[in-house]
């Protein structure tokens, strides 16, 4: 993304988007270096995208001091599966996971009234 000159203390806005072209929901993150937090700002600065969606992102630049700049700003992107595969009930088919819960005190092998199951 290229700024045009401007003079000290300026903001300029620029309007770009970010797809996600992949068949999985992702989280993603710009992180802006630290020394540059003053200078640049992205909204959203961090977002989820679910698949073949796309979103505008509004990146802010403010030049505090008369020099040239170039900064990346890397962006961070995670599959939104991995982070909610380690909660309570997660259920992937395909697994071998078992859905079927077993008696524990059923010892004849035939449920009865004793043991909960009708």
């Amino acid at each position: 993304m290229f700024f045009p000159p401007t003079f000290s203390g300026v903001s300029q806005r620029q309007k770009f988007s970010v797809k996600n072209e992949s068949r999985v929901a992702l989280e993603y993150e710009w992180k802006v270096p630290e020394k540059y937090n003053n200078e640049v700002q992205l909204q959203p600065a961090k977002s989820l995208l679910m698949p073949n969606e796309e979103q505008i992102v509004m990146a802010t630049f403010t030049s505090l001091k008369k020099k040239k700049y170039e900064i990346t700003v890397p962006l961070f992107a995670r599959n939104l599966y991995d982070r909610v595969k380690h909660h309570v009930g997660f259920f992937n088919p395909g697994s071998g996971l078992s859905l079927t819960q077993q008696n524990p005190t059923c010892t004849s092998g035939v449920p009865t009234d004793q043991d909960g199951i009708v």
